[in-house]
């Protein structure tokens, strides 16, 4: 089955190989960018809902003209091979979001969708990381197990509070392997050969159990052994703090997550990455599945495929 992914990665490829198409596409996407950031910062304080509705008018509109002036730069910038190969799978993807990008015609609106999107939650705050405890802080009111307001450690943490503790582990685990090269760059090969073997997976629907195993395979038989070969570099770094994550990760009410709980004090650093590829929209693991899936021929044409795809 056709996805949206897929469309995407083909995007990225299509334009990685045309650099007058990608000049125009980054042309688009920054002036897109920058008009969503301002839109967002001249009303910044509005609460009230005459100018909500305005904010959304306004950013309707900047999303229109961004994609009609993409539409006419990048007009003839693609051959006719690409056109069909991009076309014959966005066809297949349903939904209003991608029918749109398919109503430009060019290659690289889905992309250009996305940016736009993206450069929302760049205003609002919502792209960039935030402290454990600024976190916490700041969606203490959502918070259903009380860890945010009180920090007393519950049976299980409510979403919210997983997502942030996972977030500070994988921060601290950067921080102490920014400080144990040998262990960072072995421990790069085995997480990225993780990362295509997920994006994979789940590009073929697999289901959760494989997708633990898969992990804890890669744990045993590769992170666990890197932290032992470079345990006299490790040894030297203060694990307190990732220790502690981790055993507040083992509370996560997020069961992809906790699903590897009695493992990572075993397997050592590189497991709050692992842990984090169990969750299907982790940022990494998406580019890779772009990467497999928009190389993909364009698929055989049948019946069905024809029928719908002309609706």
């Amino acid at each position: 089955m056709m996805t949206r992914t897929e469309v995407s990665g083909t995007e990225e490829l299509l334009l990685g190989r045309n650099p007058r198409a990608a000049a125009a596409y980054a042309a688009a996407a920054e002036a897109g960018r920058a008009a969503i950031i301002a839109l967002y910062e001249r009303y910044d304080e509005a609460t009230d809902d005459t100018t909500l509705e305005r904010v959304d008018t306004e950013l309707e509109s900047i999303i229109a003209r961004t994609l009609a002036e993409y539409g006419r730069t990048a007009s003839g910038l693609f051959s006719a091979e690409d056109l069909a190969l991009w076309t014959a799978k966005i066809s297949l993807v349903s939904g209003s979001y991608v029918a749109r990008a398919a109503a430009i015609g060019i290659p690289g609106a889905l992309l250009l969708l996305d940016s736009m999107e993206d450069a929302e939650l760049d205003a609002d705050g919502d792209g960039a990381f935030v402290s454990l405890d600024d976190t916490l802080t700041n969606g203490a009111e959502y918070c259903q197990c009380g860890y945010a307001s009180t920090r007393a450690v519950p049976a299980e943490l409510c979403f919210l509070c997983s997502e942030a503790v996972l977030g500070e582990w994988k921060a601290e685990e950067r921080r102490l392997l920014a400080r144990a090269p040998g262990a960072d760059a072995d421990l790069a090969v085995v997480l990225d050969e993780l990362l295509s073997e997920l994006a994979n997976l789940y590009l073929n629907g697999v289901d959760k159990a494989t997708v633990a195993s898969t992990i804890r395979k890669a744990g045993n038989a590769g992170i666990a052994r890197v932290n032992e070969a470079r345990a006299s570099e490790i040894a030297l770094l203060d694990r307190a703090r990732w220790d502690e994550l981790a055993g507040l990760n083992g509370l996560s009410g997020i069961e992809a997550i906790r699903a590897h709980r009695k493992h990572v004090v075993r397997w050592g650093l590189g497991s709050a990455r692992a842990t984090s590829l169990a969750l299907r929209n982790e940022p990494d693991l998406e580019k890779r599945m772009r990467l497999i899936a928009g190389a993909r021929p364009a698929p055989k044409s049948n019946f069905f495929g024809r029928l719908f795809g002309r609706r």
